[in-house]
């Protein structure tokens, strides 16, 4: 028999499905790449798939503490993904900014806070899955409790961002406006959520445990939030138009300080051959996706 809690998870499983086909055709449109921003939203729905599928697995296997434990991993992973894809959003339009006037604000300002929410993110699983935590506790080790302030800062500094961008509003470029808007929406929707990971982790409540608690405060304060913002980024996707990245001089300048003799000579040779368009091959062994699973398979693995 499948009771309320179930149910939620059943329903995030029927939104998020063709959330992710959405997000993936936003990525075959405009491109994969973590400065896209639908690479977030991609993580972000597998995260919700994938955590919730482990939740109804409890159904037949109730006392699998690992199902609980991978549950709990995805769910604290989503609100870094929602605050990277709003943040790359806000990207775009900076973008939009430099393309039309050359004088937009300095990328490393997105990644700045890209990484904060990273680090928050890592934090946050290392959280769930170190021993100190349970399904009693709500997972509140001092870990956890580190990634939410990263998450908090992130948050912040998300909201400063998106005042700066408001100030250049009149200079962005036709069409890209309404992404502006989109995240301008979705900022306080995402604090709501946040409120509830806050809540849950530093006041001992068991209202705001996500396996005890009240299901209809975590339906009104996580569940919903999530689906509002997921939604409004998608649809305003759909409408936008591809663009050809911005170029800015700063990156420029920062690439030939950081470059050392031999890649100052690799790319003049690139360049007087021809083949300035290819791109050095890299060894690299998995994305960030498989990496980050990977990671939370160890950890599990390591707690049993």
């Amino acid at each position: 028999m499948v009771d309320y809690r179930q149910g939620l998870s059943i329903l995030e499983m029927v939104v998020y499905i063709p959330a992710l086909f959405m997000a993936v055709s936003m990525g075959f449109r405009h491109g994969f790449g973590r400065q896209a921003g639908w690479y977030f939203f991609i993580l972000f729905s597998l995260a919700r798939l994938i955590g919730n599928g482990c939740y109804l697995g409890t159904i037949n296997d109730p006392t699998n503490t690992n199902l609980y434990i991978a549950y709990a991993v995805c769910n604290s992973v989503g609100v870094s993904p929602l605050l990277l894809g709003l943040l790359s959003g806000l990207s775009r339009v900076n973008d939009s900014i430099q393309r039309k006037t050359g004088s937009a604000y300095w990328p490393v300002f997105f990644r700045l806070v890209g990484l904060i929410s990273l680090v928050g993110m890592i934090l946050s699983i290392v959280g769930m899955t170190s021993n100190d935590s349970s399904l009693q506790a709500g997972y509140t080790s001092s870990t956890t409790r580190a990634g939410i302030i990263l998450y908090i800062v992130a948050w912040v500094a998300v909201v400063f961002l998106t005042l700066m961008i408001w100030f250049r509003y009149n200079v962005i470029e036709r069409g890209e406006h309404r992404l502006l808007w989109a995240v301008t929406i979705s900022v306080p929707i995402l604090l709501i959520r946040l409120m509830y990971s806050i809540l849950s982790i530093y006041k001992h409540n068991s209202t705001f445990n996500m396996f005890t608690g009240n299901v209809t405060v975590f339906l009104v304060m996580d569940v919903i939030e999530e689906i509002i913002i997921v939604y409004i980024v998608m649809l305003t996707g759909l409408t936008l138009q591809q663009r050809e990245k911005a170029v800015f001089d700063a990156d420029k300048e920062m690439s030939n300080i950081t470059a050392g003799p031999m890649e100052g000579h690799e790319q003049q040779r690139l360049h007087s051959s021809g083949d300035a368009g290819r791109r050095p091959k890299r060894a690299l062994r998995g994305g960030p996706i498989m990496m980050l699973i990977t990671f939370i398979m160890n950890k599990v693995e390591r707690r049993t």
